[in-house]
């Protein structure tokens, strides 16, 4: 190599390390500490300062706890965010690391650091590195409701509890835990628990996805289901049962069979329409009898089994749900926290009403009290009132059949409730004259269990 050739090469290596960027270590903890420079453990920062300062060679460390995010994080390409850093980490030591995913609660925040939504949001874009986390309670309209995957790398990672559901319908929002995109990496995690309209764990178009555990995840749906007069009406997943998201408003049976319109109680099948236009109608359905309902006399003695097997006025493949039934979509519910305003097992009455129509309440944890936070599960109850000789109720309580009479009196029939200013799903029983709302239950278990 000549001289001249020598100095250009000199020079070049010269600028090379002069623009080389050393790797920056920042450490975070849920509530940050100290004076939040974020250089060692007693002076971290939150996880969204540690974001704001880094740059593209830096590492964040998260001590275990759970990190709240009230929007999105982005971690962009050459930040590497790591979790599971143990409760007695001190000083710049990050010997003591946990993995989620050897752990068999992944819930626990001394054992896991855990990335929390509150269904409003999805949690993270990853155009960098995420490892070492659960990722919790996200939510999208699009695409990827745990983690969008944007040519990043998301590794030993728990996923669940996320939700990726089009609200507007008009098309399919996929990947509840994930969504691989732009050549990116999802390794080593596990992803259960989550719902999409599609991909109901995860989805993707181009990445590496490789060695990850995908269980236990459910459609946000079962796809629709038709009554004999044309209506359709659209369903929800909640565990392993498939319900009808909407009221019945059938005027016939399954095979053609008529239905009397009702005015007044009768022992008699009977449906009653007291609302003031179609509109309303299709909002909140029509209210039949128990006659009308079990399509039997009112000496029935009904069914408690789960699955009830009474098709009833439902259509064909659907039938009514047993109280059982209604104890089986509670007890899922119980084990998403989400489902459980103020953390209460009792508490399941917003994630299944609607966020809209029903009395205004104060009382904190009930239907009527901040309703935009109603309706998660996407059950959307709607308080449909009760008929007895004219509409009660309207816009405070909804009744739901089921296909069990009460044991002390054969001319009452079990129904499930909602109130307006009560927090959960209450039980209580109805004459059999009453005309009450219908939801009805398929009768094979729900496929899709799975990725």
């Amino acid at each position: 190599m000549n001289r001249k050739k020598l100095l250009w090469t000199i020079i070049l290596l010269a600028g090379w390390g002069i623009g080389a960027q050393a790797q920056t270590h920042l450490y975070a903890t849920p509530a940050g500490a100290g004076s939040a420079n974020g250089l060692s453990w007693e002076n971290a920062y939150t996880l969204q300062a540690a974001l704001t300062n880094a740059n593209n060679n830096t590492v964040i460390h998260l001590m275990v706890g759970e990190y709240t995010l009230t929007s999105e994080i982005t971690i962009p390409n050459g930040v590497m965010v790591m979790g599971g850093y143990e409760l007695t980490s001190a000083g710049t030591d990050t010997t003591h690391k946990l993995a989620p995913g050897y752990n068999s609660n992944w819930v626990n925040p001394t054992l896991c650091t855990i990335l929390s939504g509150d269904y409003t949001h999805r949690i993270a874009t990853v155009r960098g590195t995420l490892e070492g986390c659960v990722v919790r309670y996200g939510r999208t309209t699009g695409n990827g409701a745990g983690a969008l995957i944007d040519g990043g790398k998301v590794t030993h990672c728990v996923l669940m509890n996320n939700m990726a559901y089009n609200t507007a319908e008009t098309s399919q929002a996929k990947g509840g835990g994930a969504y691989v995109q732009n050549n990116g990496q999802l390794l080593n995690s596990v992803l259960c628990y989550n719902r999409a309209d599609n991909g109901f764990g995860m989805a993707g178009t181009t990445g590496n996805i490789v060695n990850n555990t995908i269980t236990q995840n459910y459609g946000t749906n079962c796809g629709t289901v038709a009554d004999y007069d044309g209506n359709v009406y659209k369903t929800v997943v909640i565990g392993d049962q498939c319900w009808m998201r909407e009221n019945l408003r059938t005027k016939h049976y399954s095979d053609g069979a008529e239905i009397v319109q009702g005015t007044s109680n009768t022992s008699d099948p009977r449906y009653y329409n007291p609302y003031t236009s179609e509109a309303e109608t299709q909002v909140y359905g029509l209210l039949y009898n128990r006659t009308a309902a079990w399509r039997g006399t009112n000496s029935s003695t009904g069914s408690t089994l789960n699955p009830s097997g009474m098709q009833g006025i439902c259509p064909e493949g659907w039938h009514l749900p047993s109280p059982a039934e209604f104890d089986q979509m509670v007890t899922f519910l119980k084990y998403d926290a989400n489902n459980l305003c103020g953390n209460n097992a009792d508490y399941v009455g917003k994630a299944l009403a609607s966020t809209d129509h029903w009395n205004t309440s104060t009382t904190s944890c009930a239907v009527g009290n901040d309703m935009t936070s109603n309706n998660i599960t996407l059950f959307t109850a709607q308080p449909a009132g009760v008929y007895n000789n004219n509409l009660g109720a309207f816009n405070y309580n909804c009744y739901f059949m089921t296909s069990a009479r009460k044991e002390s009196s054969t001319d009452y029939t079990y129904v499930r409730y909602l109130g307006y200013s009560e927090r959960g799903l209450m039980s209580g029983d109805r004459h059999i004259y009453h005309g009450l709302s219908v939801r009805c239950v398929k009768d094979v278990e729900t496929e899709g269990n799975g990725d």
